[in-house]
């Protein structure tokens, strides 16, 4: 994901495969030898335990990898 795409995904929610809100996109990292965004920093609802999701947590932001981005729209809908 191009690296000029990644202010116009803060602040958007983030949702699973079968439409759940997992949170809002808060930040991202990037390759820095590609300018590309290699992962999502998700601020995940407060219901949610994120022991039980596939993804790491950074500094208590959820990592998700860009593959796992099914579409991008008024949200982002995440395959898993």
């Amino acid at each position: 994901m191009p690296l000029t795409f990644g202010r116009e995904i803060i602040n958007r929610e983030v949702h699973d495969s079968a439409d759940d809100r997992l949170g809002i996109v808060t930040d991202f990292t990037i390759d820095i030898e590609s300018g590309h965004i290699t992962n999502i920093l998700v601020m995940i609802e407060l219901d949610i335990n994120p022991q039980l999701l596939p993804w790491p947590t950074v500094n208590g932001l959820l990592s998700v990898p860009v593959e796992e981005i099914d579409s991008v729209g008024k949200v982002i809908k995440l395959s898993e």
